[in-house]
């Protein structure tokens, strides 16, 4: 067990808020409302910089996009990462849009400006309002890995760049009362943390996201979420004790209680 006093500086993915705080709990004995008041995140690319720049000791966290790949290779700084749940990039839409899958050549070609229009995806005749996140972020980095990679994407006004994961699902979910737009995010946020009625996720090829489809991972964009230290963290210092806790059995269970996919054994 640590003292609340001795946590070492947790930042992370706004997506393992509840898993931060759920460890805190458990390691520490306070109670859940203690423990949401000491989650203090930044945000996945934020997240990253911070621990390299030694203003965070340990990140629960998603992967980074290219750019900030690059600055922890020019750093110098040589980082500790352990897979420890899984996630993945899912794309949704209102419910009341009759689309609901699409294949990975398909989200590419709407996110490239290629198809614009659903009547060319097999949906009612009307424009894709294809909403995106900064370039920056954890779901963006996902959207880069597993369908667009370095394909330029299709310019989007200002107001449907969503700064904040909830404004995107918000928007897509209320978009002109109708069932037009699309937009991204990971599992978890949209399952657990952001649920909105009118939002449906959207499979591909016919494969839906679910804890089951990223557990056994014949969801094609499942990806891993980590915890990571500085190689340099010493033996038995407050961040090693959560990093290595998380890899625990209990650890382990503490993803799961927190409604995450556990690391694959």
């Amino acid at each position: 067990m640590l003292r609340l006093a001795d946590l070492p500086r947790i930042d992370g993915s706004t997506a393992t808020i509840p898993l931060i705080s759920l460890a805190i709990q458990r390691l520490t004995g306070v109670s859940k409302e203690v423990a949401d008041n000491t989650v203090k995140t930044t945000g996945t690319p934020t997240a990253w910089r911070n621990l390299i720049d030694e203003t965070a000791d340990v990140l629960v966290v998603y992967e980074p996009d290219k750019t900030v790949q690059r600055e922890i290779a020019a750093s110098g700084v040589e980082l500790e990462v352990h897979p420890i749940g899984r996630d993945a990039l899912v794309f949704f839409t209102n419910s009341s849009n009759p689309v609901t899958s699409l294949t990975k050549t398909q989200f590419k070609a709407i996110y490239t400006g290629r198809i614009k229009d659903w009547s060319e995806v097999g949906g009612r005749k009307g424009e894709i309002v294809a909403y995106q996140r900064p370039e920056e972020s954890g779901s963006q980095a996902l959207l880069r890995k597993y369908v667009v990679g370095n394909a330029k994407l299709a310019r989007a006004p200002a107001d449907r760049i969503s700064g904040e994961m909830g404004a995107i699902i918000e928007g897509v979910a209320s978009y002109a009362n109708t069932g037009n737009a699309l937009g991204y995010s990971v599992y978890y946020y949209l399952a657990n943390m952001y649920a909105v009625d009118d939002i449906a996720m959207m499979g591909v090829s016919g494969v839906r996201p679910s804890s089951v489809t990223i557990a056994d991972r014949s969801y094609p964009f499942t990806n891993d979420f980590f915890a990571v230290v500085r190689a340099d963290e010493p033996p038995g210092s407050p961040a090693r004790r959560v990093l290595e806790w998380l890899l625990t059995a209990d650890g382990q269970r503490a993803v799961a209680d927190a409604g995450y996919v556990p690391a694959a054994k």
